[in-house]
């Protein structure tokens, strides 16, 4: 079977969706295929780099990964990175100028999909176009912005021209949005640390790993024994959610993510409680042991 651009890109997402899906990562996915009107405006603005073998055209498939908060960004950025990365683009932070930050991944098209993908490209450009596709990473605040500045400035500098103080303060709303980003990160630590103290252990793995968790609570035996070894409490408020969400990513296997599915694969991976171990139930026990093994 031949699959055209848009077929193709609809694979690359269903693959994508699924990983993000099971990792609970809170996120929308939203993807598009250049026209080849878009195509020919982009060669019009950097043909000669194209022409002269500087550049190839890699995105003519394009993803873009908006995110609820901003340190998933770095996660999913490692995870696929791990996956064909081609490039990435990063925009560094300067301290003395507001300007977005822009985090763009250039991966590879599978090689099942490369014959289907050349056969589909415009005769005129394909020796332009090389076999990859874009993945933008945004938080959900900037994305906004993004789309306001790629409409109404990116797409008509012109009118910008002479305007100097109103783009900067544009860009100075970027610094507004990454104030508020960081602030609700720190306001959902504080609510884990805070549930920790007060030992509602349920509000505080909810607000510490800040997933999409598919039940409301432990079971009964593992509320009764987080309530009896609150050491064990202490280290999920402790735990690396970078490396446990990372890890969820990592597995092809999926893992319903339940309250007790969190805690026995922390414990599995970091804590190494023998007593917690023997709460996992036999159907429960071979979900993690084949999760793990994938």
């Amino acid at each position: 079977m031949k699959y055209n651009l848009t077929q193709i890109a609809q694979q690359l997402e269903n693959e994508l969706r699924e990983r993000l899906n099971k990792s609970g990562l809170m996120f929308r996915l939203f993807s598009r295929v250049k026209t080849q009107r878009s195509i020919i405006h982009k060669m019009g603005i950097k043909g000669e780099a194209y022409r002269n073998g500087t550049l190839l055209m890699q995105d003519i498939i394009g993803f873009r990964v908006v995110l609820y908060f901003q340190d998933d960004v770095d996660i999913v950025a490692l995870f696929l990175s791990s996956n064909g990365l081609v490039r990435k683009s990063i925009d560094e932070p300067d301290s003395s100028t507001f300007r977005p930050q822009r985090l763009n991944l250039t991966l590879s098209i599978p090689e099942s999909l490369v014959d289907d993908f050349r056969h589909e490209l415009p005769e005129e450009f394909a020796p332009y176009i090389g076999s990859t596709y874009e993945v933008q990473i945004r938080t959900i605040f900037s994305e906004g912005w993004h789309e306001v500045e790629h409409d109404l400035r990116y797409k008509c500098k012109e009118d910008w021209k002479d305007c100097e103080p109103y783009s900067r303060t544009l860009n100075g709303l970027i610094a507004t949005l990454e104030t508020a980003e960081w602030t609700m990160k720190s306001l959902f630590h504080e609510m884990a640390t805070k549930n920790y103290l007060f030992g509602n252990y349920r509000a505080m793995l909810r607000n510490k790993m800040r997933l999409r968790l598919t039940n409301d609570d432990f079971s009964p035996a593992v509320t009764e024994f987080l309530q009896q070894h609150p050491d064990i409490a202490e280290a999920v408020l402790k735990t690396d959610r970078m490396i446990f969400v990372f890890t969820l990513l990592h597995h092809r296997q999926h893992l319903p993510l339940t309250f007790d599915n969190v805690l026995f694969l922390m414990n599995r991976i970091e804590f190494l409680n023998p007593e917690l171990k023997m709460l996992e139930t036999p159907e429960t026990r071979q979900i993690i042991d084949e999760f793990l093994a994938s």
